[in-house]
């Protein structure tokens, strides 16, 4: 017998945080089971892997996501950038990284540049205080990375997991922006009728 308090590590294989009920390619037809399953835990993991760096990054420098990812970009430009370079590879308008430069302005994380060949147009740079806060949070999120996927994975593992996602994100991009028509109309289930004469006045 194990000691009291020692707790031997699980042999379970752990089970996806998504499932979908055993009538779901019933009320979906030509729906798979399968494929939403995979679909939904890609997805969540995503959302829990993010949620992790996210958290750290507000909580200890009060950096949102998207701000986080502005500083990232430019140190990693190792060049002042235009804000238009900044929207494109963060995927956003280029009105919504102005309010973002804004509020990194306000905190003498960036710094606004004269275009040294165009007036019209503005450099984006990082200042020291955001070069020591890319230098300390970068190396924090890879450590994170690093330990989380050895726990989770073999090398061997984290390799064919790269595999695999490669062969979901192109197919991805090379699906169609809207699915065929569904074999059939969804068989929803009918809500039971609620009692509303329960509790009414005589």
């Amino acid at each position: 017998m194990s000691r009291a308090g020692s707790r031997r590590p699980s042999t379970r294989t752990p089970e996806p945080l998504v499932r979908v009920g055993d009538d779901f390619e019933h009320e979906y037809p030509g729906a798979s089971a399968l494929a939403t399953e995979c679909y939904a835990n890609v997805y969540r993991a995503a959302d829990l892997l993010m949620g992790l760096h996210n958290r750290e990054t507000l909580d200890s420098y009060q950096l949102s996501p998207s701000g986080r990812q502005i500083l990232a970009v430019v140190e990693g430009a190792g060049e002042p950038l235009e804000p238009s370079v900044i929207a494109e590879r963060l995927l956003i308008t280029t009105g919504s990284v102005t309010s973002l430069l804004d509020n990194l302005e306000k905190r003498n994380l960036i710094r606004r540049l004269p275009h040294p060949q165009d007036r019209r147009k503005l450099l984006v740079d990082i200042t020291p205080a955001a070069q020591a806060i890319v230098d300390e949070l970068l190396p924090s999120l890879h450590a994170r990375e690093r330990d989380l996927m050895s726990a989770a994975l073999s090398a061997n593992e984290q390799r064919e997991l790269l595999r695999l996602i490669a062969k979901v994100q192109h197919a991805a991009l090379d699906a169609p922006s809207t699915p065929g028509r569904p074999a059939a109309a969804r068989h929803r289930a009918k809500r039971p009728k609620r009692d509303t004469t329960k509790g009414s006045r005589e």
